[in-house]
Formats: C-alpha cells, structure tokens, sequence
C-alpha cells in the first residue's frame, strides 16, 4: 500500500499489514508491505522512533528494530530483518532474505545481495556491491540452488565501491580499502586491498572500532 498522507497510514495499519512503533516517522510516497512475486503480502513490522524516507519500498515480512533510518529510494525486499539503530542510506537495495544487524551504516547506493549477513557494527561506504551467484547460470527452475551470500563479520569496514564476490566472509573488525574486489576470506582484524584483494597486514590492536 502506497502512503501519502496520515489516512492512508492508517489504513495500513487497520488491515494488518504493517505494524508501527511509537515515535516512527513514515514520510509521503512510501510502499509498504509491497507483495512477493506470489502475491505474498505477510506483516511489516517497523520498530519505535525510526525514520523511513519518501521513495521507499519495503517488500512483504520485512522486519526493523528500533531507532532505524533510511534514506530517500530504497528498497528492501521481502523477509529482510534490520537490527536496532541501522542506516540505510539513499539509494540502498537490500534484497531479499537478508540479515542486517545493529548499529551497522550502509551507505548510499550499496547492493546488499539476498541471502547475505551482516553483523552488527558493520560499516559499508557508497556503492558497494555484493553478490551471491556462485555459477552466474541462467535458471529456469532450482534459481536458488548456487546462490550463497557474503558473511561480513561483527565491526568489519568496507571502503566504497567495494565487489564482494558470493560465499566469502570478511573477518570481525577485519577493513577492506576502497575500490577492492573481495574473492577470497579475509581473516579478523586484517587490512585488505587491491583487485583482487590481498592481505596487506594486521589492524594495530590500539584501533577503535566503536567511537561512542
């Protein structure tokens, strides 16, 4: 059900098929439980004091904690859940069957692949992009056979326009410079870069990670 004005808010909520935490914000022109290909439309649920922009779609089951933000134009596909306190910025697609932690920022413009992890304090700058195909095959049937997304470990950081390629993972408070290209495992606490990305060498043990 598309929003544009207080009323039609609250007609979604009368049929059920969204669920609104006290002091969230839902600006004009968002979609909300948009239907699966199936016709599929099961409960959104969006957590207290959050914030969705204008231009947003969230898909069927789509599911955020408390204190969430996105930006202008996103969309998010069906049974994503989003942790406390997280940001999608303008532009993100987040597709579906996606797990998004706490306090993690993503970026403008990143392609958050279904199937994929993200733990919390997770950073993400602009334009990554991560993929899940592990044989790039057209399928009539069996679509998500080969399919495995990227597991991106608590506190890990990836500069923008990062490629993370499907099935690896990227260690806990691991960082991956700019521009990478990510097809292989980068192990905790690991500066990696380059295309393809090579390990350059250990995070110095002093780093924060978390900047209260």
């Amino acid at each position: 059900m598309i929003i544009r004005t207080p009323e039609d808010l609250a007609a979604c909520v009368a049929k059920g098929l969204v669920q609104i935490g006290e002091g969230t914000i839902i600006e004009e022109n968002v979609e909300l439980c948009h239907p699966t290909r199936l016709g599929e439309q099961e409960t959104v649920v969006i957590g207290k004091n959050g914030h969705i922009r204008s231009g947003a779609i969230i898909y069927s089951g789509v599911q955020f904690g408390d204190n969430c933000q996105t930006g202008h134009q996103i969309v998010v596909r069906e049974n994503t859940r989003v942790g406390n306190r997280s940001v999608l910025g303008t532009g993100v697609k987040v597709e579906m069957n996606t797990l998004i932690g706490s306090h993690v920022l993503i970026e403008t413009q990143c392609h958050i692949t279904a199937f994929l992890t993200v733990e919390d304090y997770v950073f993400m700058g602009p334009a990554c992009v991560t993929t899940n195909d592990q044989r790039m095959l057209h399928r009539r049937a069996g679509a998500g056979a080969h399919l495995k997304g990227a597991t991106l470990k608590w506190g890990c950081r990836i500069g923008g326009g990062t490629v993370i390629l499907p099935a690896v993972t990227i260690g806990r408070e691991a960082i991956v410079s700019a521009g990478s290209v990510v097809g292989r495992d980068i192990p905790d606490r690991t500066v990696a870069a380059g295309n393809p990305a090579r390990l350059i060498g250990p995070i110095p043990e002093d780093e924060p990670v978390v900047v209260e």
